[in-house]
């Protein structure tokens, strides 16, 4: 018995030690891009390749301004279309990605802009499936079971006032776990969050991780498979008009399914 809770404290500290890291990796994302919506890759703690979250190809995404340049075609062989996660080694382990947002800035407290509850001002949602060329592939594993947790910290600005910091180690605020029916396509992943008061006149960054507890198996040997996934203002548009932006790029057809 005293071996078995030895062996629960290591697993218990390992995964705990890993989400820490995993932060630790969103806190110099953030303050690299300068931005409390993390743009570009998305952060996962397990992952067969890089891919990007909706906000780098919507229409003010960097991916846009990238097909402006000379060597338009090269970038979108590289860069588009590469917005789905793909989890080949899911089985016996609990894979996570993270989104991240700031708020509570000093000029909402001071206009009573700030909802009591941010589920009301943001949108967290992602496809519980893969599609390809417009058609949807029902031979990937999707996720059953999902905990989403809140994570939060204050940041200021430095640098005479041009660059976002964080000085502490995000802090857990709340957490819940979730059924996804075998029907659910599209998920609204956003959930209760009472807005942290901040300790500084610039407001907080929250950070939520999704974990994946357990999946709906696909054929065999076929990976998890979601796509996405977007985090942004709901005064920015619904889930479904912000998709609306992404380009169609013929140039890829047939070339992201990798099964």
């Amino acid at each position: 018995m005293k071996r078995f809770i030895q062996l629960f404290l290591i697993i218990v500290s390992f995964v705990f030690a890993s989400d820490v890291e995993d932060l630790e990796i969103v806190r110099k994302k953030i303050e690299k891009q300068n931005n409390g919506f993390m743009t570009g890759t998305l952060i996962t703690s397990l992952e067969d390749n890089w891919f990007y979250g909706v906000n780098y190809y919507k229409t003010d995404g960097f991916f846009k301004e990238l097909l402006k340049l000379k060597e338009k075609k090269e970038i979108i062989e590289k860069s588009g279309d590469r917005r789905r996660w793909f989890v080949s080694k899911w089985q016996g382990k609990q894979p996570a990605i993270y989104v991240s947002a700031s708020y509570n800035g000093n000029y909402d407290l001071e206009n009573n802009l700030q909802s009591k509850d941010l589920k009301d001002d943001y949108l967290f949602y992602f496809k519980n499936y893969c599609e390809f060329d417009g058609l949807i592939d029902t031979r990937y594993a999707r996720i059953k079971k999902m905990r989403i947790t809140y994570y939060d910290e204050p940041y200021t600005v430095v640098n005479n006032m041009m660059n976002i910091k964080i000085y502490s180690n995000f802090k857990k605020i709340a957490s819940y776990d979730i059924e996804i029916k075998e029907d659910d396509k599209i998920i609204n992943a956003m959930q209760s969050f009472k807005p942290v008061k901040s300790t500084t006149w610039y407001g907080n960054i929250f950070s939520i991780q999704l974990k994946v507890l357990e999946a709906y198996p696909g054929e065999k040997d076929m990976p998890l498979c979601t796509s996405d996934y977007y985090m942004g203002y709901k005064g920015w548009g619904s889930y479904e008009d912000v998709l609306k932006q992404i380009d169609e790029l013929p140039e890829l057809k047939g070339k992201r399914n990798p099964y």
